[in-house]
Formats: structure tokens, sequence, C-alpha cells
């Protein structure tokens, strides 16, 4: 006979029989302290104990606009549509602006929410302890939609949806200044650039001025037209001044036709002379006409494309438009969401049964290792 056989098999309380048996025995034992578990449980999850709070949130769309200029003045750049709601990228800086210390603080002053989570403000770090209760109270999430939640709990369910609301309208403010901040320094930048191309196109103007004065208008036309009367002043000058020494040998001084051509001669020469002068005065400033001319022609067309900068620099810096689409504004909460006191209930008797059992399991397997 195997000796084994002689020694009781210990009872495997995990067997389906035995577990039976065992609530069983010990039912009255399991319901009451379950039952205890359970009023206990409700008690301390009231409000006596635990501070009801109400939940409050805003559902909003970031926008994909960030330049006011290219979305109203600029035709054909789909992406700065004012109406188009934002994607992946502009939720994310959503969340980043959210997430600053500048909203955060902003909201802790403005809600006085150190007296109202009543932390003492001369105990050992109250501003540390007033973040991490904020921190705990409001989230910000993405949806699967791309869009943004903003959640405030709060023991005052009107508090809740008045933070709610303020942190989705500080959204809005804390963008436009990060936005002004760089439209300013793009302002200051083309308006510094603006002026200096305005300041060259004088000095050009006064440059040409002085030439007009030196009666340089349009050399290409009017040093054409210069050579061109010199060139006929000249010919006229050696054709007659060929012909009067036979006008004279054939002829009285005084005949008209002798006189006629001295005149031509003359009025020839003072011609290439007037010429020759205009000639001079246009080899010393034409250069500078043509240089000054080609300069303003590139001058006015870089004016242009600034002065179309500056204006949308300028609608960049004045103007703004709202960062976001809000789907829900958050309203005052009628029923409370913390604590959910049947979870609690059915949690803490869970808990209590399933630690009894293993509790009077180990004491039944103690009392029979003891018997054997």
């Amino acid at each position: 006979m195997n000796e084994n056989q002689n020694i009781p098999r210990r009872a495997n309380y995990m067997d389906a029989s035995n577990l039976f048996i065992f609530i069983t025995k010990w039912k009255w034992h399991l319901l009451i302290i379950v039952a205890v578990a359970a009023i206990a449980a409700t008690i301390f999850s009231g409000p006596a104990f635990i501070k009801p709070k109400f939940k409050s949130s805003v559902i909003l769309f970031p926008s994909s606009t960030n330049s006011i200029s290219k979305a109203l003045l600029e035709a054909g750049d789909e992406e700065q549509d004012v109406l188009k709601f934002g994607k992946e990228e502009q939720a994310e800086q959503l969340l980043q602006i959210l997430n600053s210390d500048e909203i955060r603080d902003r909201v802790i002053t403005q809600f006085d929410l150190m007296n109202h989570y009543r932390i003492d403000p001369n105990s050992d770090y109250p501003q540390t302890k007033v973040r991490k209760e904020f921190e705990s109270n409001v989230s910000f999430d993405r949806t699967e939609f791309m869009s943004v939640k903003i959640e405030v709990m709060d023991e005052d369910p009107q508090l809740a949806a008045n933070m709610a609301n303020t942190i989705s309208d500080l959204v809005d403010s804390m963008k436009t200044k990060i936005q002004h901040e760089r439209a300013w320094q793009a302002y200051n930048i083309i308006e510094a650039a603006y002026h200096d191309k305005l300041k060259r196109m004088q000095e050009i103007e006064d440059t040409m001025q002085f030439l007009r004065s030196k009666g340089i208008f349009d050399y290409e036309s009017q040093s054409a037209m210069y050579n061109e009367e010199y060139t006929k002043a000249a010919s006229i000058y050696e054709n007659e001044t060929a012909s009067l020494p036979i006008l004279e040998k054939y002829r009285k001084e005084d005949d008209t036709l002798v006189i006629a051509t001295k005149a031509r001669i003359k009025g020839a020469e003072a011609k290439m002379k007037s010429m020759k002068a205009s000639l001079d005065n246009f080899a010393k400033y034409g250069g500078a006409n043509i240089s000054m001319a080609q300069e303003m022609g590139w001058q006015r067309k870089a004016l242009a494309d600034l002065r179309e900068k500056y204006s949308k620099a300028k609608v960049d810096l004045n103007e703004s438009l709202s960062n976001k689409f809000v789907v829900n504004k958050a309203i005052k909460a009628e029923k409370k969401s913390y604590p959910i006191r049947w979870l609690i209930v059915l949690f803490s008797s869970l808990s209590a049964l399933f630690l009894s059992v293993m509790v009077l399991i180990g004491i039944e397997s103690y009392a029979q290792f003891k018997r054997s």
C-alpha cells in the first residue's frame, strides 16, 4: 500500500466544488463584510468626505490661417483659406499654446484659484501646489476628428464653465500675441527697406532734375536728333563753302546769290557750333542720364514690390482673425461628474469580497496544515 494514501488530501479551494462549499460555509461572514464595505464606500464617497465636481468642456477646431494678408489679399492660396479648418499640425500647435505657462498662470490669477483651491499662500511651495491642482482639474486633448477638447472639473459648475470658455478665448489672444511679435519685427524690417527705397528714388529724381536743367531729357532721342542736325549743318557748310569761291569768281560781291551763300555758310557754322556744344554737354552728362534712367526703372519696380509687402505687413500687424472655430461652448453642468459613487461602491465591495475570500482561505489552509 502506498503510504501517501493515508495522508489526507489538502482541499484545493480553487476547485469549483470546493470554492462553492467554501463560500456557502462563510456566506454570512462574506455578506456582512461586503455590506459593511458597501455602506462605508457609500458614506465616504458622499459630499461630506469627497467634494463633488462638475465638468464643462469646449470643443474647437483650429483654423488654417496664419497670415491675414495672404488669406485675404492673395489669390489662389488654398492653404490660407479663412474658412478652412486646420489639420493635425494646427491642432498640435493649438495644444502647445493651451499647455503654455502663460495661459495657465493667467487663468489662475483671473479666477483666484489659489484661494478657490484653499491653498495657503504662506505655505511651502504655494505656486507649485496651485499649478498641480490646476493640471489635475484641467485637461486638453486632441480628438479623433482633429478638434481640440478643453475639459475643466470643479466643485463650482459655473466656475468650471467660465474657466473653459476663458481658456478658449485666451487661445486667440495668446496666438495673436505670438504672431504680432513676429509681425512687428517683419513690419519694421520692411518699413526701413521701403523708406530707404523712397530715399534712393528721391536722390535719383534730384539727379534727373539736375540733368534736365542741363537740357538732357531723353538722351537717346535728343542725341540722335542733335547728331542729325549737326550732320545736316556740316553738310550745308561744306557744300556752301565749296561753292562760294566759284560764285565769287563769276559774280559780284554784292550779288544776292553770293550774299545768300555766305549767309547759309554762317548759319550752318552757327548751327554746328550750337550742336557741338549740345553734343559736348551730352558727352559730359549722357552717361549719368542713361544710368539714372536705368536705375530708376529698377528702383520703381523694387519700390512697387516693397510697397505691396509693406501694405501686407501693416495688415498683418494691425488686423487679426480668430484662430479657432468653436463647435461647443462650455455651459454650466447640471449633474456632477466626480465622484461616480456607484462605481466606488462596486469596486469597494468587490475588493472587500476578494480580500475576505483570500484571508479566509489562508486561515483555513493554515488550520488544516496545523491538523496534519
